[in-house]
């Protein structure tokens, strides 16, 4: 089994999201870390949204998100 390991960090959920959304494109799952925390926290607060990758997927994922530079490099 691979764990898990970050591929792109932002400040801003949709940017996350439509990093999430171009690897599926691709068949490449992804979940976003730190997703619901403003859905819990009582003041909204800054957050980095992290997208988690299979450790085996990583070098292919971190590919696609660099094509056209619709995901920038953290």
């Amino acid at each position: 089994m691979s764990a898990l390991v970050p591929v792109f960090q932002s400040s801003y959920l949709y940017e996350i999201e439509l990093a999430k959304t171009k690897l599926a494109s691709r068949d490449i799952p992804s979940h976003i870390k730190n997703e619901y925390v403003n859905n819990i926290a009582v003041f909204p607060i800054s957050q980095n949204y992290f997208l988690l990758v299979n450790e085996r997927d990583f070098e292919v994922a971190a590919e696609i998100l660099k094509e056209n530079n619709e995901v920038g490099e953290e």
